[in-house]
């Protein structure tokens, strides 16, 4: 009998999410008792699917989720699953916004743009299925604050090919580029597009730029920045935003 997959998802927003978008995935809940109020959705989901779930100590929770950070619930359950490419590809309209990661490296940044994505009610995210890009880890899905359940994730084998391919069904592939490019107070956006944000260190690899349609500078112009660049999760929003509001 093949073993079935677990994941740990901690953090109450994230706990919730789980509870309230695919309960069916639900395998066990933890909590603390001064949790137990507010986590009651999750707590009735379970018991709805027949799943257990126990009050413990913050300790016991902290052993379970291996961090800190747990926020008083922890839920194990099945693995969130990531949409293929080409059925992704095959299911967008016409006005989708898509996000591309370019190897970003830090899981919270991966979380913040998830939940930045979510807010804005973006289509898709993907990323490369590279070791040194961060996965859908329980420390991104607690800073996603649920994000990730609502955001279809997507890991191709070849970004730069992933790329080239949303151009061919009409997206404009718009990068953010501190080396440069168009200011983006100077760009209006289109419908499709897919914004491309590159490595938190070494920004866009060459294949990823090359494949991308438009590169933007993020900016004022005329006015010398204080620091050298933003982070990569807030250049995210910021790029999010313009599409949203450009439509």
């Amino acid at each position: 009998m093949p073993v079935r997959e677990e994941a740990i998802v901690y953090g109450v927003n994230a706990a919730l999410a789980v509870a309230r978008h695919r309960s069916e995935a639900l395998l066990r809940v933890f909590h603390t008792r001064e949790r137990r109020k507010v986590v009651g959705p999750l707590l009735s989901a379970a018991a709805i699917s027949r799943r257990p779930y126990r009050e413990v100590t913050s300790d016991e929770l902290t052993r379970i989720a291996k961090t800190l950070h747990h926020e008083g619930v922890v839920v194990v359950c099945q693995p969130m699953p990531l949409v293929p490419f080409e059925a992704l590809l095959a299911g967008l309209p016409i006005s989708s916004v898509v996000v591309a990661l370019d190897e970003i490296g830090n899981p919270h940044n991966l979380g913040a743009i998830l939940r930045s994505a979510a807010f804005f009610g973006a289509n898709a995210v993907l990323y490369p299925s590279a070791e040194r890009q961060a996965h859908l880890s329980p420390a991104a899905l607690r800073v996603a604050q649920g994000g990730a359940e609502t955001v279809s994730c997507t890991a191709v084998s070849d970004l730069g090919a992933a790329l080239r391919a949303l151009t061919a069904r009409g997206f404009e592939c718009v990068a953010a580029d501190p080396e440069g490019g168009r200011a983006l107070v100077d760009h209006v956006f289109r419908r499709p597009t897919c914004i491309v944000l590159g490595n938190e260190g070494e920004g866009l690899s060459p294949s990823v730029r090359k494949a991308c349609t438009v590169r933007l500078s993020i900016g004022v112009p005329g006015q010398t920045a204080s620091v050298e660049s933003l982070n990569v999760s807030v250049a995210a929003g910021i790029l999010l935003s313009r599409a949203f509001l450009a439509s």
